[in-house]
């Protein structure tokens, strides 16, 4: 009596051996390793290069009209990302960070932050400008400096409208360090250039924010 053929049986029993090993072997990423990789990807870069541009002050713009990543700094993490699967893709579903850039601007290198952050909503990425420049503190000392700041420059100007005003450039004057650094900035309020030198100095509460020098360019 002739044997049947056992490769058929043979073939399927190794690739289910196969498949059952690979399975095994699969570690899904975590959130901070899928966001490791979604901070690189060339989708990501092309949008904020997409979010610098739109988000630069229009005085600015208007001067130099496209701004070119040179290169990125690791991202400051406020929230940790958390991401949804969809297909193939990983969308972001919570998480809040800033991402620095040096940016060519008409030939000469300049610096940019944006303020990002996933809409649990729709899982897409809101970007928001942070103040142009070598401003070297964190999100809160940038809230509070402008709110000491802005107003001064405006009041110098004879300006009374918010929609009027927009900072160009924040150039450090001397280092940044723990115990304090000093600052120049440059604004436009209502048509009118406007400079002011800013001082933090760290005490028991914090950090000590003064403006003072303000003058029309």
């Amino acid at each position: 009596m002739r044997i049947p053929a056992l490769r058929p049986c043979i073939a399927l029993a190794a690739a289910l051996a196969a498949a059952t090993a690979a399975y095994a072997a699969y570690v899904p990423k975590t959130d901070a390793q899928i966001f490791a990789d979604y901070v690189k990807s060339a989708k990501h870069r092309a949008f904020l290069l997409k979010a610098y541009n739109d988000t630069e002050p229009p005085p600015l713009k208007a001067t130099c009209a496209k701004l070119e990543i040179a290169s990125l700094d690791p991202p400051l993490v406020l929230q940790p990302a958390e991401f949804a699967q969809i297909g193939n893709e990983y969308i972001p579903s919570v998480g809040r960070w800033v991402q620095r850039a040096t940016l060519v601007r008409c030939g000469a290198k300049t610096v940019r932050r944006l303020y990002l952050e996933a809409d649990p909503r729709d899982g897409s990425l809101h970007a928001l400008a942070m103040l142009p420049g070598e401003f070297p503190g964190n999100v809160q000392l940038e809230n509070d400096a402008t709110r000491i700041v802005l107003p001064a420059m405006m009041g110098i100007a004879k300006c009374g409208d918010f929609k009027k005003l927009f900072v160009l450039d924040t150039k450090l004057t001397s280092p940044a360090r723990a115990q304090g650094w000093s600052e120049t900035w440059t604004a436009q309020a209502c048509g009118r250039t406007v400079t002011a030198d800013v001082s933090y100095t760290a005490d028991a509460t914090g950090m000590n924010i003064t403006a003072k020098n303000l003058k029309l360019r």
